[in-house]
């Protein structure tokens, strides 16, 4: 083959490989969405021993696989947590129990965390305090 031919046959394949980026580029794809996190907890204070309740809403067109919600305390954690979810939205209504040696005026963190089939990960976090009820 000639040094022409060679550069045409060359400049052809150049153009059809950039033909196929461009279509590629241009075809549908799968829309790109972030979870969208919403923490609700019912009462801001929370005696040694107590529990948490909440609710925690996850949207995602996308689809989410990982839900939890996680108490901490400076030294306990407690979390539910949902594995594997093939849906677009979770409503989880949580009920998580506080170390009976949390400290009385301690913080309590509660934090959601989601994560979706593209590997967006989004928190959402709250606090709550712990308090001993006066002596009747």
């Amino acid at each position: 083959m000639s040094a022409r031919g060679r550069r045409s046959l060359v400049a052809h394949a150049a153009a059809a490989l950039a033909g196929a980026l461009i279509a590629g580029c241009l075809s549908r794809r799968d829309r790109l969405d972030v979870p969208r996190v919403t923490l609700v907890v019912d009462d801001s204070i929370v005696a040694p021993g107590g529990t948490v309740h909440g609710r925690a809403i996850v949207t995602d067109e996308s689809g989410i696989i990982f839900f939890s919600v996680t108490v901490f305390t400076a030294d306990s954690a407690a979390r539910t947590q949902l594995n594997r979810v093939a849906s677009d939205s979770i409503d989880l209504e949580f009920a998580l129990r506080v170390a009976s040696t949390a400290e009385p005026d301690g913080v309590v963190s509660v934090r959601a965390l989601a994560r979706d089939n593209q590997d967006f990960e989004v928190t959402a976090t709250d606090t709550v305090y712990v308090r001993v009820a006066p002596p009747a």
